[in-house]
Formats: C-alpha cells, sequence, structure tokens
C-alpha cells in the first residue's frame, strides 16, 4: 500500500480487496473511489468501477479481486464545502509539490498555479494504472485536448470544478459540462470500442474547467 499525506490532514492510499474480503470505513470521512470491479455494502448499496462516494463508519465487502483508492479526511467541512481550499493547502502544495510547467513543455503552464504530487504507478489484474494528485488555484483553464494514450477519469478530492466536452478545441462547439461535487468521479469520456490509428483511445475535447476556488483532485490513467 501507498500512502500521501496533504499536510497531514487528507490522507491517500490504494487498497487492494480479494474475493469476500471486508474493508471497514474506520476514519472519520474517507472518499472511495472503485478502480477496478466493485464493492458492495451490507445492505447492497453499490460502486462500480470508476464509480466513487464519500463514507462515515461503512463496511463493503469485494464480489471478486478489487482495487480502490481512499482518502481519508480529517477536517469534516472539506466533505461539507466549507472551508477554503488556499488557506488550508495553498502554501502546503506550492512548496511541496512540482509546478506542471518543470513536469511538461508546454509554455500555458508558466500562467497558472497548478501543481502536480509525484505520480504514484500501481499493477492490478493485469493492467497498469497512474494515480496523480494536482492541485491549483481558482479561475483555471486547464485546455481542450483530445489526445492521450491512456483512459482517464477524475476524482474530485476539494471544492466543486467541471469536465467539459466540444466538437472541437472552443467554447463555441460546447456539448457537455459535467460538475464534480466533493467525493464525485465523472463517467469515461472516451468513445468505447473506438482507438486512434496510433492505437491511442479515442477522445472527444473535453477540458478540466476552474470553480469559483481553489482545487484538490486525483486523476487516474489507466494504460
Amino acid at each position: 500500500m501507498k500512502e500521501l499525506s496533504i499536510d497531514n490532514r487528507i490522507k491517500f492510499k490504494m487498497v487492494e480487496l480479494n474475493k469476500w474480503d471486508i474493508y471497514k470505513v474506520n476514519w472519520k470521512n474517507e472518499i472511495i473511489t472503485v478502480i477496478s470491479w466493485k464493492i458492495y455494502e451490507k445492505i447492497k448499496w453499490e460502486l462500480k468501477t470508476f464509480e466513487s462516494s464519500v463514507y462515515h463508519s461503512w463496511s463493503f465487502e469485494a464480489l471478486e479481486e478489487t482495487l480502490i483508492t481512499v482518502f481519508e479526511i480529517e477536517n469534516h467541512d472539506i466533505i461539507l464545502d466549507k472551508f477554503n481550499v488556499d488557506s488550508e493547502f495553498w502554501e502546503y502544495c506550492r512548496s511541496n509539490w512540482k509546478q506542471l510547467r518543470e513536469l511538461y513543455d508546454v509554455e500555458w503552464f508558466e500562467k497558472v498555479d497548478l501543481y502536480r504530487w509525484d505520480q504514484v504507478e500501481h499493477k492490478f489484474d493485469w493492467e497498469n494504472y497512474k494515480f496523480n494528485l494536482r492541485f491549483c488555484w481558482a479561475n483555471i483553464d486547464c485546455l481542450w485536448h483530445n489526445e492521450h494514450n491512456f483512459i482517464e477519469v477524475h476524482t474530485n478530492v476539494a471544492w466543486i470544478w467541471n469536465m467539459q466536452k466540444s466538437l472541437d478545441w472552443t467554447d463555441e462547439w460546447l456539448v457537455e459540462t459535467v460538475s464534480l461535487w466533493i467525493w464525485a468521479t465523472h463517467r469515461k469520456f472516451n468513445i468505447e470500442s473506438e482507438i486512434e490509428e496510433n492505437g491511442n483511445p479515442k477522445y472527444p475535447f473535453h477540458r478540466w474547467l476552474w470553480g469559483s476556488r481553489g482545487n484538490i483532485w486525483m486523476a487516474v490513467e489507466k494504460y
């Protein structure tokens, strides 16, 4: 199990469950994202692959081998959307995480405060996954793009943001906006059963778009 602590108040971990294993929520609040397969709560509340929610004192059972990620949230105000990301984590993330302009050669990143924690890689059920925890300030546009060599989803950890889809790289042909509340994971945006000539999954133009305040989220990449 690999773990990350954001200022010792938001803790991230991956958990592999064997068939019939029980996972008990033992933190004050936990955001659980199912990465592969599914889990059931005792009354048959179900989370499937790339679904997420927030829980308090619940137990889950895996019906098959299952991979989940868990954010342990110390401050209940995060879940209730009653705290300010920049005052809580702004300086911590800026001091401890890498600016994206240090990781990618993209001129646009010079203009924004956009940070990423060191990437976690994990193999499960013969699939390779990479987990990126990111932080950025308010009113950030992460740019239209449609090229990935992986399947990507995002789980929101703090503050409300949006995923958007367009027919091209402009706002003029915007076709969908998916608002991501804290704990929410959007459905996959790639076009199922279609691939590009280079073998990459086929994506429409999409972007992660600003909210009114700072934001922490996790990008899940499946290779």
